[in-house]
């Protein structure tokens, strides 16, 4: 019984999967009615640093999945992933692009009844304690179940559990398997927009015995509000979490972010502190980074660290097809008296609905040591 109610945290609310309009009458008519759909990709990342310790890697590969028609509301769906490194130098990326090899990233079943539905097995999840990350050739996925409701009102309730993970690689030249996440990990996630221009946004997430101290699980909880003001978005958010630790255990992060679009210009200013206690853990998955302070290659994983002050802004503009962006974040370590920046560069284009390509250059480190990261990014989905 517990292996069959096991979920990945975040499948929260990749409930648009499950959903379906039309329902066939038999099977053959549900596998007549699948859909495949698929993305080709080519991604060439490199970092100069300051140790000397450069590295580069070009990798080319894709995926491709295939969702049944609905029976009865029961839905299948299937996603293969494949990545193949061409080429190589340094050791920089050996943790999250180095991967040659392909994996089933998804294979479950959905069913969809009235305003609730169900998802079991391998599965992408995006929800902000736990989270899916297609930022490299390899997406991370969850194995689990995830039991979603919107009964009430303007509210999505999930409730879900994970025991296995595959991440972008396995550290060693291959593709991740899917292991085990500690003895599981459970989420409950609701958000709510019943008030107009506001959303309310609550979840919490234990992971089962992943401390260090023996026999204690991890626990996080993220509380987060937006409302929308004209051309302003405002948001204030939590993140509380306890280590599982016999002393220093307890890390709190507190932010605040302002959002505008002025004539087709994106403006975002945050703000994030913590507490001198201990670091603040982020959730589960590569993709689980839901602080305000983040620009696109650090993440913002500066600003989790126990006693840090953080800000970011950043700014982009978008017109027929072409897209640039500029960013600065600084996180100031305030119990080892660091400072740490970080500044990027974007540009896109978009030459048609399917094919696009996207770069990203930006340094980052403390005031004394820089590194200088490159990405470039080649798409076609179909």
């Amino acid at each position: 019984m517990k292996n069959t109610i096991k979920m990945s945290l975040v499948a929260a609310v990749t409930v648009a999967g499950l959903t379906t309009t039309a329902s066939a009458d038999t099977l053959q008519e549900a596998f007549a009615a699948s859909k495949i759909k698929g993305e080709l990709k080519s991604q060439y990342f490199t970092k100069d640093t300051e140790s000397g310790a450069d590295s580069s890697i070009w990798v080319n590969g894709g995926n491709i999945s295939v969702t049944t028609g609905s029976y009865y509301g029961l839905t299948a769906g299937v996603t293969f992933q494949t990545s193949h490194v061409a080429t190589v130098d340094g050791t920089g990326y050996a943790g999250d692009m180095d991967a040659s090899g392909s994996v089933m990233s998804e294979s479950y079943l959905a069913y969809k009844i009235n305003n609730t539905s169900a998802k079991l097995g391998r599965q992408y999840i995006s929800t902000p304690l736990v989270a899916s990350s297609g930022s490299r050739m390899i997406k991370t996925s969850f194995e689990g179940i995830v039991l979603a409701n919107t009964d009430i009102a303007n509210t999505t309730l999930v409730a879900a559990y994970a025991d296995k993970a595959a991440y972008r690689t396995d550290g060693d030249g291959d593709v991740d398997g899917f292991n085990a996440i500690a003895d599981g990990a459970y989420t409950i996630y609701a958000k709510n927009t019943s008030v107009n221009n506001l959303t309310l946004t609550a979840q919490y997430a234990q992971i089962q015995e992943a401390s260090a101290n023996a026999g204690e699980d991890v626990n996080v909880l993220f509380i987060d509000a937006g409302y929308k003001l004209d051309m302003v978005k405002l948001s204030a958010e939590y993140l509380d979490s306890d280590n599982g630790q016999d002393t220093d255990s307890s890390g709190t992060l507190y932010g605040m972010k302002a959002d505008a679009n002025i004539k087709g210009i994106s403006l975002t200013a945050a703000y994030t502190t913590t507490n001198d206690e201990a670091a603040v853990i982020r959730g589960l998955g590569a993709g689980a980074f839901p602080g305000y302070a983040k620009l696109t290659i650090g993440a913002g994983a500066k600003s989790y660290t126990a006693d840090t002050d953080s800000y970011m802004v950043k700014a982009g503009y978008a017109i027929a097809g072409v897209s640039v962006g500029v960013g600065y974040a600084n996180y100031d370590d305030n119990s080892a008296d660091m400072r740490y920046t970080e500044t990027e560069l974007k540009a896109g284009y978009k030459f048609n609905k399917n094919l696009s390509a996207n770069i990203v250059y930006a340094s980052f480190g403390g005031d004394d040591t820089k590194d200088y990261n490159f990405r470039s990014y080649l798409s076609y989905k179909f």
